[in-house]
């Protein structure tokens, strides 16, 4: 069985967080050791080791935070709300947590589609609440859906009671635009069914 790759040079943390200031603004980069400690872990008990954490706002702040990451050594962890019980937003050896939480908006709505594209920061009862208004439900509810986000719901494919009747969280996507780890943008899925 093949070992997890990760980088092999020593990251530089110090080079990655002056590019990210640079590129982000210093208040969406976080280095600070109550910051790192706290951006270790999600709701899980599992702990890891943060050595920065990024809040972009938008697909091209994402696209440099990762080319940054390989640039300086830096392994990439995305997180949404924290809220995850699997420990799939623990970051490990000194990682740039990408926390996609000011990505919040409902970017187009087509209820005659039967389509909502929003960004992964976007807050899932959010995306219910809007979806409702339009006579349409948004299915998967998991119990911490006042605060988690659709990204960390796809990464998780969370359920909910819902789900039971409707299908979790990958039956109601159709497509996905995802930061690749060269920092290609690609689309995986389509708008048609």
């Amino acid at each position: 069985m093949p070992s997890r790759a990760y980088p092999t040079s020593v990251p530089d943390v110090e080079a990655a967080r002056r590019e990210l200031i640079d590129a982000l603004g210093a208040s969406e980069v976080l280095s600070d050791p109550l910051a790192l400690k706290l951006y270790a872990r999600d709701a899980s008990m599992v702990e890891g080791s943060a050595g920065l954490v990024v809040f972009p706002r938008s697909t091209e702040d994402v696209v440099a935070c990762v080319r940054a990451a390989a640039r300086h050594g830096l392994s990439v962890v995305p997180r949404g709300s924290g809220t995850g019980l699997a420990g799939g937003s623990t970051p490990l050896r000194e990682a740039l947590v990408i926390v996609t939480t000011k990505m919040d908006r409902v970017l187009e709505m087509r209820p005659e589609d039967r389509l909502v594209w929003v960004e992964p920061g976007v807050p899932n009862l959010d995306l219910a609440t809007a979806v409702r208004a339009s006579g349409f439900m948004y299915a998967p509810d998991p119990s911490s859906q006042q605060t988690s986000s659709i990204g960390g719901n796809v990464a998780t494919n969370a359920g909910g009671p819902h789900c039971l009747a409707y299908g979790v969280t990958s039956a109601h996507v159709l497509a996905l635009d995802v930061v690749l780890s060269d920092g290609r943008v690609e689309r995986f899925g389509s708008e048609a069914p």
